[in-house]
């Protein structure tokens, strides 16, 4: 019996991470759309790229760095072609109404990694590209401005 190829692997595991892989491009976009396109792009990196996975940590935190380089790649794209940049922000009425995409910028996709998907601080930092102090207190904030959010909520239904 011969032993399945990596890339088919990394294929088969990659349809498993589908959700969270769009979960967390949402974070970074905004919009569902962007967000699918953002996972499309990524996962087909991805699939080109999976020579260069070798098995060793998890695979998942290498697709969630992949998606948050994609992302950031196609935002200097967009920058380069529109000298003014104003398409780099998507339109209010383009966010999910959800609490977690009310988050101030850059705070959603880091509640995302460490609380709803597990995310150890330094491995979340990691992907982020960020130091994993400036995690630790963006991590605060948008806990925070979760809780002031929830009071603000409570306190209008009473």
């Amino acid at each position: 019996m011969t032993q399945p190829s990596p890339s088919s692997d990394i294929r088969r595991d990659l349809v498993a991470l589908l959700p969270r892989l769009r979960r967390f491009a949402l974070t970074l976009t905004g919009s569902a759309a962007e967000a699918d396109d953002l996972v499309r792009e990524a996962a087909g990196r991805a699939i080109q790229k999976s020579h260069h996975w070798k098995g060793e940590g998890r695979l998942e935190s290498w697709l969630f760095s992949m998606i948050r380089s994609t992302f950031t790649d196609e935002a200097k794209k967009r920058r380069r072609a529109d000298a003014n940049a104003a398409d780099d922000f998507p339109p209010e009425n383009s966010r999910p109404s959800s609490a977690l995409a009310c988050l101030p910028e850059g705070l959603a996709s880091v509640f995302l990694l460490a609380d709803v998907e597990g995310f150890a601080y330094a491995e979340a930092a990691a992907i982020l590209g960020i130091q994993p102090d400036l995690f630790a207190a963006r991590l605060c904030a948008a806990r925070l401005s979760l809780a002031a959010a929830a009071a603000e909520t409570s306190e209008r239904r009473a």
